[in-house]
């Protein structure tokens, strides 16, 4: 999620920047086809680098953060210089898209701790939002703003949570909805982001219209590669 809502807010033509923050289980360099970084997240935190040295080019105009997919320097990590590296990103950026670990480690709440908004990303089922009525908490006993929730996953099965419950027992906004999308799964597995990949497909449809809501501009429809059926059909003004 947070790698493709960070391109399609390239493609709006904000400045973004994608950090990688769970440094345990890396996956945003993955999720982009990259699968080493000379300097990573990672050496941010062990105070042997700049963040700016660590910033990446990534697709449509997207900047990235990778942490390292090794665990060599995990337990010298000191999570608390994050809080200083994502100020300097915000000097620089529109917007620093910060990919928390799942959970309340160390490491999830000093990244929530270093950034100033957030969103939530859940999944319409009890334990997810139980998790995140937690993190929630968690935000704001560090006066981080929530700006509302993502419902990921959704495929419209009678047991799913509905939108207004969430809303009720949550006591924030949806702000996006994005369903069960099997080109999502096959765009990670292909390591291409599916806002790139299958720009069409629901799941980037729901990512853009995020973006839209989140910067306030518009996201530029992608052109689709049409197949040879579709493009007979539309010249013949059929859609």
């Amino acid at each position: 999620m947070a790698t493709n809502l960070g391109i399609a807010l390239a493609e709006a033509g904000k400045k973004t920047v994608v950090v990688d923050a769970d440094v345990a289980m890396a996956n945003v360099g993955i999720m982009l086809g990259i699968e080493r970084a000379p300097i990573s997240l990672h050496n941010v935190l062990v105070g042997e680098a700049d963040v700016k040295d660590a910033v990446y080019e990534g697709p449509r105009g997207v900047k990235y953060v990778p942490a390292a997919l090794s665990l060599d320097k995990y337990s010298k990590v000191d999570f608390e210089r994050l809080h200083d590296a994502i100020g300097e990103l915000e000097k620089e950026y529109d917007f620093v898209l910060v990919d928390c670990a799942p959970g309340l480690a160390k490491d999830a709440q000093e990244a929530i701790k270093a950034c100033s908004e957030a969103v939530l990303v859940l999944n319409p089922e009890p334990t997810s939002l139980a998790d995140g009525l937690k993190v929630k908490a968690i935000c704001e006993r560090n006066n981080v703003k929530i700006l509302g929730i993502v419902v990921n996953m959704v495929s419209g099965d009678r047991s799913e949570i509905k939108k207004a419950d969430l809303e009720t027992i949550m006591g924030l906004a949806v702000i996006g909805e994005a369903p069960v999308d099997a080109e999502a799964r096959r765009s990670a597995a292909l390591q291409e982001p599916a806002v790139i990949r299958k720009p069409d497909a629901q799941f980037s449809r729901a990512v853009r219209e995020l973006a839209r809501k989140i910067s306030g501009s518009p996201v530029p429809e992608p052109r689709v590669k049409k197949g040879l059926l579709r493009s007979i059909l539309a010249a013949f003004g059929v859609k």
